[in-house]
């Protein structure tokens, strides 16, 4: 039970740094979290990393196998998010076996480049970010909300 209540804590401390993340940005400026795609990034890119997920990412992070967090899934990717992307990359490409499982470089793939494994990593990432909820929803954080002034 005391575990799960951590989980919630790491994840909860996680939400909130990544919404900490966009605070100090000049007016009008929106900065989004260190692992969030970035506006640089088009959303031909984005599929990329969705067509090599598909393709070879999905096979265990579908449905968790070997430990692998599911894809959407917030509580699996919380501490690992809080990792960011530079760890999630290297163990991507380069592999990992950890406590909770373990990670085949490149998904067991070798022939996806280091630019498509990265893809697919900011692909699961950008899917599984917590999102904001609440009455404003996602209008909250959105890069064309007008300004406006309390009387």
């Amino acid at each position: 039970m005391g575990n799960v209540v951590m989980q919630k804590q790491v994840l909860a401390v996680s939400a909130l740094l990544a919404l900490l993340s966009g605070c100090g940005s000049r007016e009008g400026e929106i900065t989004a979290p260190s692992t969030v795609p970035t506006a640089a990034e088009s959303p031909k890119e984005i599929s990329a990393g969705e067509k090599v997920y598909r393709n070879t990412c999905s096979i265990c992070h579908r449905l968790g196998l070997k430990g692998a967090p599911r894809l959407g899934d917030q509580e699996d990717w919380a501490l690992r998010l809080a990792q960011g992307n530079e760890i999630l990359y290297v163990h991507a490409v380069k592999g990992y076996r950890g406590s909770k499982g373990s990670m085949p470089s490149r998904g067991s793939n070798a022939k996806l480049s280091e630019g498509e494994v990265k893809a697919a990593v900011d692909y699961m990432v950008w899917y599984s970010m917590p999102k904001p909820h609440g009455p404003f929803g996602s209008q909250v954080f959105s890069a064309t909300a007008k300004q406006f002034t309390i009387r």
